[in-house]
C-alpha cells in the first residue's frame, strides 16, 4: 500500500510507493529534503471489487458487473506515486478505483471542500445542469404534445390514455438515462478529473442496473414512509449512496444496496444535516430573482459526489492538487 505523509515544512500530502521507505525526496511544493517514513502499521484499508468495463464492453447480467477483468491494480512501476488501479477515462468508462475505507464525515468539511472544487468549475457545472434541465423540457413536452396528438387523432379515450402512459414512461426513461450521464460528470468534477459534455450522454451502460436498484430501494422507503414517516427518512438516508456506488465501482444491483449501507454507518445525521441546510440555501436561491439558482444548483449537485467520496475515504479534486514527491 503506497505510504501516505506531509512534509515538514509546508504540510502538503504526499504519496510515494510502499518500497521507499527510508529513502529521500524533495517535496513538489517547497523543494524541502525529507525522509519518507515507514508504513503505517495497522489494518489496511478495505479493498472493493475492482472496477470493471460498462456491461457495453463486456457481457453478463444487466444487474451485475461486466464480466471482461480491467487492467490489474496495484503501484504502476512507472509511476509509483500514482493511485492504484488505473483505468482509462472519458465518456461510460467506470473511474479509477482505489482503496475504499468507510469515513465518518465532517459537516462544515464538506462544504467547505465542495466550494474549493466548485469555485474553478463554475461554469462547466452551471453548463452540465442547463443542458440536463432543457433536454428533460424539451423531451417532457415533445412527449405531452405527442400524446395530445395521437389521443386526438385516434378519437379513443382508451387509446389517449394507454398513449400518454407509455410516453410518460419513456420521458421517466430518458430522465433516469440523462440523469446517470450528469452524476458521471459530477464525480469527475469531484475526483479531480475533466469532467467532458459528452459524459451527459454516457448513462446508457448503467441504466438497467440504477432502475433495477432505484426500484428496489424506493419500494422500502416508501414502506418506510407508510409507517410514520420516521422509518422512511432513515431509509432514504442509509441507502441513497447505491447509486454513486453502481457508477464508481460498476457494482451490481444488491451489492450497491448492501454497501451504502456500510458506507452510510455513522453519517446520517451529518447527511440530513447536509440536506436540510442544502435545501433551506435553495430555496433562498430562488428570492432573488431565481438567480442564485445558477450557483446553488449546480453546487449542491456537486456536492453529493463531494460526500461520496469523502464518506468512502477517496481523495477529492482539492487533496490532490499538490504532486506526490520525486525520489
Amino acid at each position: 500500500m503506497p505510504i501516505e505523509f506531509r512534509c515538514t515544512q509546508c504540510d502538503k500530502l504526499l504519496r510515494t510507493a510502499d518500497d521507499t521507505s527510508g529513502k529521500q525526496a524533495k517535496c513538489p511544493a517547497c523543494g524541502t529534503l525529507l525522509t519518507i517514513p515507514a508504513a503505517a502499521t495497522g489494518p489496511p484499508p478495505r479493498e472493493l471489487p475492482t472496477a470493471t468495463p460498462p456491461p457495453s464492453q463486456a457481457a453478463g447480467s444487466p444487474f451485475g458487473p461486466g464480466g471482461r477483468q480491467p487492467t490489474p491494480g496495484g503501484v504502476d512501476p512507472q509511476n509509483p506515486y500514482a493511485s492504484p488501479g488505473e483505468y482509462g477515462t472519458g465518456p461510460g468508462v467506470a473511474p479509477p478505483s482505489g482503496s475504499f475505507q468507510p469515513t465518518v464525515i465532517d459537516f462544515g468539511e464538506i462544504f467547505s471542500r465542495s466550494w474549493t472544487i466548485f469555485k474553478p468549475n463554475w461554469g462547466m457545472c452551471l453548463l452540465a445542469v442547463f443542458i440536463v434541465v432543457v433536454l428533460n423540457m424539451i423531451v417532457g413536452y415533445g412527449v405531452g404534445f405527442g400524446t395530445a396528438m395521437i389521443g386526438a387523432a385516434a378519437d379513443n379515450q382508451v387509446v389517449a390514455v394507454f398513449a400518454s402512459l407509455i410516453g410518460n414512461l419513456a420521458a421517466q426513461a430518458f430522465q433516469i438515462w440523462i440523469g446517470i450521464g450528469q452524476t458521471l460528470f459530477f464525480l469527475k468534477i469531484a475526483r479531480g478529473q475533466p469532467g467532458e459534455i459528452g459524459d451527459i450522454f454516457a448513462g446508457g451502460p448503467y441504466f438497467l442496473r440504477i432502475l433495477g436498484a432505484s426500484i428496489l430501494v424506493g419500494l422500502m422507503i416508501f414502506g418506510g414512509f407508510l409507517l410514520l414517516i420516521v422509518p422512511g427518512v432513515i431509509l432514504a438516508l442509509m441507502f441513497w449512496p447505491f447509486y454513486f456506488l453502481i457508477l464508481d465501482r460498476n457494482m451490481g444491483v444488491f451489492d450497491s444496496i448492501s454497501m451504502a449501507k456500510e458506507l452510510t454507518a455513522g453519517n446520517k445525521l451529518t447527511v440530513l444535516a447536509i440536506w436540510l441546510v442544502a435545501g433551506l440555501l435553495v430555496l433562498a436561491s430562488i428570492i432573488p430573482c431565481c438567480l442564485g439558482l445558477l450557483v446553488s444548483i449546480p453546487y449542491f449537485t456537486l456536492m453529493y459526489a463531494v460526500i461520496y467520496l469523502a464518506m468512502s475515504g477517496q481523495p477529492t479534486a482539492e487533496q490532490l492538487q499538490t504532486m506526490p514527491p520525486t525520489v
